[in-house]
């Protein structure tokens, strides 16, 4: 049996799925919830197997959802399920910590075989998500003898953090919490060795020193 916890603002979308989820046998539907903040109020969040999670939520958006959540309980899979089908909502998804990713025309069927084949150790996606992960990774080449393996999201955090701008006009500027910019800007340090802006600036403006 699989605990899942849905998070959906919109009444209607988030009615169907309690529907057809409450009434399959392999899931337990555990809370349905329309923001971050009702969610983190469930008192058994440890005891689920499964998240199923909008990206464009009031307050915390879904992404922030994941991260917190992968930071507390690792065992818990999150599954985005949204209307964004761009590249840079897809990559920091996955950034987050999701195993899943799916545009809500999916059909109901076809959802909850990703979300079991997520269950099971996979990862999932609609196909439009998946093809631009594929394009992602076709087009993209490294720009310097250097290996970088930055996210989509952290270079738009670099592109930002090279213009001087604070980490809350960053945040303003991509439209993600200050925190967020934070764990980015963490990540970003760790996978360049560096410790500071200034050096940031320099990896950037000396690609092969």
């Amino acid at each position: 049996m699989i605990n899942l916890a849905i998070i959906e603002d919109t009444t209607s979308i988030r009615d169907v799925l309690e529907a057809y989820f409450s009434n399959d046998p392999d899931f337990e539907l555990k809370c349905a919830s329309a923001t971050a903040e009702t969610f983190f109020k469930y008192n058994a969040i440890a005891q689920l197997n499964l998240v199923l999670c909008d990206i464009g939520l009031p307050g915390k958006l879904g992404t922030e959802i994941a991260w917190i959540l992968k930071q507390r309980h690792p065992h818990i899979h999150i599954v985005m399920f949204t209307v964004f089908e761009d590249k840079d909502k897809i990559f920091q998804s996955l950034q987050a910590g999701a195993s899943g990713y799916f545009l809500k025309d999916t059909p109901l069927p076809e959802l909850k075989a990703g979300l079991i084949e997520v269950i099971n150790g996979g990862a999932a996606m609609s196909p439009q998500a998946a093809k631009e992960v594929i394009s992602y990774f076709r087009v993209s080449k490294p720009t310097n003898n250097k290996p970088i393996d930055l996210t989509v999201r952290e270079f738009d955090v670099v592109t930002q953090a090279q213009k001087g701008l604070s980490n809350r006009l960053i945040a303003e500027k991509l439209f993600i919490s200050v925190d967020t910019v934070k764990f980015h800007i963490k990540n970003i340090y760790e996978k360049l060795h560096i410790n500071s802006r200034e050096e940031l600036k320099n990896y950037f403006n000396n690609p092969f020193s």
